[in-house]
């Protein structure tokens, strides 16, 4: 829980890159300002909740505040960071007072876990009790509190209810209208809009340097505003799925049955659960695109070559677009009860691509 305890051979749930590295903030100029200005008065919020969709920033930001305070530097900027020695100790998961609570890595299942255990949230109630390891503020990241169970948050509570002097609570939430009232009103809302596309191209093509333009592009625009997403776009082969993706939704209203099951065969138990996450983003992502267009008239978009010919076949159909809805529900649904309750991943996509057929043939009444 500490970030004194890294374990670097130990994989990360935060990938390649994770937060704590961040050095310059991309976007999201008014929660910097916001927060700065909150630093240099004399009522200085003890809690932040910061909000936002997945992956646009907050845990970075979370970070670069974190290294601001720590520092005990009276900067006018979060970013580009500033050096000392503090911010070393931070980069290195080192820092004697900054707390990290998120899923930890179970080396015995080789997976990490589905929460953060009500364990990490008494254990840095009991870190806050002692004395500052270097003598100013005590931080506490909670990345996120989507990912705490009942028990964790009123565990979180009790600590923030009453703070020990100096101390700073930035809590990550994507679904803040999921948090308890009591967590709310008692924090500062700061909320993070997602990024454009021409602020995700600026991240991923320097964090990926030598990068094709056209997958930075393409990334960019199939990201939906998040440069999390964006990044492992072109880190995990997510093109190549995407391509895999069309190449069996291609045939509708038939679907190839021999492809349809080398795709569904990716996802089989003993395969990396972030090509999953990155299949149900991508499939959600283009049914949410399908269905703006089909109910706005507007053009679609294609990104790779035969994407656009199914979707003018689709568009040009006649179709109702509610069993698109009602598939794109359904995926979003069931993908997090795949994730949440580790189900079977090959039948659920098998399920979704017979879905896609089936809304296919269906005509609009």
């Amino acid at each position: 829980m500490s970030s004194a305890e890294t374990i670097e051979e130990l994989p990360d749930i935060d990938g390649f890159y994770p937060p704590r590295l961040t050095r310059i903030l991309t976007g999201h100029l008014k929660p910097q300002r916001e927060f700065l200005a909150a630093l240099k008065s004399a009522r200085m919020p003890h809690a932040w909740l910061l909000t936002g969709p997945k992956g646009v920033g907050k845990a970075s930001f979370a970070y670069l505040a974190a290294r601001l305070v720590l520092s005990g530097t009276s900067s006018s900027v979060m970013s580009p960071a500033l050096e000392s020695d503090d911010a070393h100790l931070l980069e290195e998961g080192a820092h004697p007072d900054l707390f990290v609570l998120k899923r930890e890595y179970n080396p015995k299942t080789q997976k990490f876990r589905n929460d953060i255990p009500v364990e990490a949230a008494r254990d840095l109630k009991q870190s806050f009790n002692l004395s500052p390891g270097r003598g100013g503020w005590r931080v506490a990241i909670i990345d996120s509190i989507d990912d705490m169970n009942k028990n964790g948050v009123n565990a979180l509570l009790k600590l923030i209810e009453e703070p020990p002097e100096k101390s700073l609570f930035l809590i990550v939430c994507q679904s803040p209208g999921r948090v308890l009232d009591t967590i709310r009103s008692r924090c500062r809302m700061l909320p993070f809009n997602a990024l454009d596309e021409i602020e995700l191209q600026a991240i991923v093509s320097a964090r990926m340097e030598g990068s094709d333009q056209n997958e930075v592009a393409a990334s960019a625009f199939l990201a939906q505003g998040s440069a999390g997403y964006a990044l492992t776009l072109c880190e995990e082969g997510g093109f190549d799925l995407y391509r895999e993706m069309i190449g069996v939704l291609e045939t509708l209203p038939q679907l190839d049955v021999e492809k349809l099951h080398v795709l569904a065969g990716r996802f089989s138990a003993r395969a990396a659960p972030e090509q999953f996450s990155i299949f149900c983003f991508l499939l959600s992502g283009w049914l949410h695109r399908f269905v703006r267009c089909a109910s706005m008239g507007t053009v679609f978009q294609p990104v790779f070559e035969g994407e656009e010919a199914l979707a003018k076949r689709l568009l040009s159909a006649g179709l109702g677009v509610e069993p698109f809805i009602a598939l794109w529900e359904k995926v979003e649904k069931d993908s997090r009860a795949v994730a949440a309750l580790n189900l079977d991943k090959k039948q659920a996509v098998l399920e979704w691509m017979t879905g896609f057929a089936d809304a296919s043939r269906k005509r609009a009444i």
